[in-house]
């Protein structure tokens, strides 16, 4: 099955969710956005966008943003399934009408998310551990669309994993990321993370240690019940 990758930053990948969706048959068509003006044709089982630095409503910079926000509809339209990361998830509550905005409080690091909907059907958020801890680097937030089901939650920012129907899932936190990815993030922090953050990097550097592979378990549950949301008729 095809699935459409949409990359707003050379730095975010789509690493251990991809890896887990490539292992359950799907084939992803990465659009750099950055290099590319539009993303490859093809027929396509689902959507899935990742993270940026930018703001989801930054059109008139990064004119990607309000494609991205019409193939939202369009992928909807059609009944298939979606995914948003970070700024993926922000830019799906503003394609369903909601805003995106500064928060009072960055994450960044790995922080508690716990589950918000404990009556929730899905199978990776009954398999979640008390102490599960995810990757965050983010100073937006958003409002949640009317339509949406509010599944994880944490004291800093509330709105961190929700559901939109049946097969559209925004997630806050980097439920992707591997160690070289976050190493590489590090590396390239702006002057202000630098100042306010002066520990940062042996901070990650030992949740990488505690937390890594228990992120990597989860993307991998998440990739495994998403995957499964494509249609029969487009899985092939």
């Amino acid at each position: 099955m095809n699935i459409l990758v949409i990359q707003s930053g050379a730095l975010d990948p789509i690493g251990v969710l991809g890896d887990a969706l490539i292992q359950q048959g799907a084939n992803l068509s990465i659009w750099l956005s950055a290099e590319e003006e539009a993303p490859p044709e093809g027929d396509y089982a689902g959507l899935i966008l990742l993270g940026g630095s930018m703001n989801a409503h930054e059109d008139e910079k990064f004119p990607h943003l309000h494609q991205c926000v019409e193939l939202i509809h369009q992928f909807h339209a059609e009944g298939k399934p979606i995914m948003g990361v970070c700024l993926g998830a922000q830019l799906i509550a503003r394609a369903f009408g909601r805003q995106v905005y500064p928060h009072t409080v960055p994450e960044i690091g790995f922080v508690p998310i716990t589950v918000a909907d404990p009556t929730a059907e899905e199978p990776w958020l009954q398999g979640c551990p008390d102490d599960l801890h995810l990757m965050q680097w983010h100073f937006d937030t958003f409002d949640l669309p009317n339509q949406a089901t509010l599944l994880m939650t944490n004291d800093i920012c509330k709105h961190q994993a929700y559901r939109i129907g049946r097969n559209i899932y925004g997630f806050q936190f980097h439920l992707e990321v591997t160690p070289e990815i976050v190493r590489k993030w590090l590396a390239t922090k702006n002057e202000w993370v630098e100042k306010n953050y002066p520990d940062l990097d042996q901070q990650v550097a030992e949740q990488l240690a505690h937390y890594a592979h228990q992120s990597a378990r989860f993307a991998e549950q998440v990739a495994n019940f998403w995957i499964n949301l494509v249609p029969v008729s487009l899985s092939v």
